[in-house]
């Protein structure tokens, strides 16, 4: 889901043959194992295979899909924190919402 905070999951059964589980693509945890790569790669160091759902894939994605969940989850419980002021190039007033897993907080009109 597109706009959407998304910390990913990993429900799939082990298999080496399978590809990346369909609930962890296109999420927070995906995006922190991708950054991981690249930092990996830029310095030249051990990279590893983002295409295979083998248990070592899905250990280092149980970790990163842990810290995209905490992440989100003091997001969502502290989405007060969350302060937008401002007008648009219209004067008109900026409203702001948080959508997180599908849903919407509403965070306030301005």
């Amino acid at each position: 889901m597109a706009n959407a905070l998304d910390p990913g999951n990993m429900k799939a059964a082990p298999d080496p043959a399978n590809q990346i589980p369909t609930d962890f693509e296109q999420t927070m945890a995906s995006a922190i194992e991708n950054a991981f790569l690249a930092l990996l790669q830029q310095d030249g160091m051990r990279t590893f295979a983002v295409d295979t759902n083998a248990s070592e894939a899905r250990d280092r994605r149980r970790l990163l899909i842990a810290i995209a969940q905490g992440v989100v989850r003091h997001l969502v419980d502290n989405a007060g924190a969350f302060q937008v002021s401002g007008t648009d190039s219209l004067g008109k007033p900026i409203s702001a919402s948080l959508s997180i897993n599908g849903g919407t907080t509403l965070l306030g009109g301005i």
